[in-house]
């Protein structure tokens, strides 16, 4: 029969007693380098929170950010009201004030950023008050202006804290229509409705980063409102029913500033 030589002997003795040990070594291994990547997830997911951390907000390590903000706005409307095709515009050009807020998304890219809004703003009154010779005075006004929009905004960096945005936004808006007229201290027409209508509006503007949580954004929009029909009375009694076509427009101005994380200081 033939024998193993010794040395051989020898090598296949020191595998087998060591094996066991070489397993034990082996998991361990393998065990202490789950646990460290597992460690090390974690703690990369806890860093990329802290960069985007409330609860609406989210990172990964790739830098693509969604941040929950909030911001309020405040401008100055040119407003056009009732403007007909083949009729003299009753209010061409008045300026008034506007204010709201906004809540949204904003979605960070390597070029700039994507925003998804919601807002709401209300406006100061726009009217007229005609009185030609004759005793006769006419009022037209939209009084409670009112919008609720949703907006899509791209921004683009330009230089240092600096970046470019446009963007759209569709929604309703609407106010109450007032027409009132008078000769001689005698109400002579008459028309008043709450009306609201399909709105859209689109524009751009100019934003400067604050800090990574804070931005100011100078932006123009043009807004408009559809047609409303408002049902009237004119002539002294008996009256005569009508009714009577508005809408309205405006060039906006709008200062806005935009806090991101605006929970963060509360977790």
């Amino acid at each position: 029969m033939h024998k193993m030589p010794t040395a051989t002997m020898s090598f296949a003795r020191v595998v087998f007693t060591k094996m066991p040990q070489w397993i034990r070594i082996s998991g361990l291994t393998l065990c202490t380098s789950a646990i460290c990547f597992l460690a090390l997830s974690s703690a990369a997911k806890v860093m990329a929170g802290q960069d985007c951390d409330s609860f609406l907000s989210g990172c990964d390590t790739s830098n693509n950010c969604r941040q929950f903000y909030l911001g309020g706005i405040v401008g100055a409307d040119f407003g056009t009201l009732n403007k007909e095709a083949g009729q003299p515009t009753v209010v061409p050009n008045q300026s008034l004030f506007t204010g709201g807020g906004t809540l949204g998304m904003r979605y960070l890219r390597d070029d700039g950023a994507w925003r998804f809004e919601f807002e709401g703003r209300g406006r100061d009154q726009i009217s007229v008050t005609e009185a030609p010779p004759g005793g006769f005075v006419a009022t037209t006004a939209a009084r409670d202006g009112w919008s609720t929009m949703v907006n899509v905004w791209r921004d683009y960096k330009v230089v240092g804290d600096f970046n470019v945005y446009a963007g759209a936004g569709i929604g309703a808006g609407g106010y109450r229509s007032v027409l009132q007229g008078s000769i001689g201290g005698l109400p002579f027409f008459a028309g008043t409705k709450n009306v609201s209508s399909f709105a859209w509006q689109a524009g751009g503007g100019l934003i400067y980063d604050v800090s990574n949580r804070m931005a100011v954004d100078l932006g123009y929009r043009f807004f408009t409102l559809g047609n409303n029909r408002v049902d009237s009375l004119s002539g002294l009694p008996p009256t005569v029913p009508g009714s009577y076509r508005t809408n309205y427009s405006a060039s906006e101005l709008l200062l806005t500033i935009r806090i991101y994380e605006p929970f963060r200081r509360w977790r």
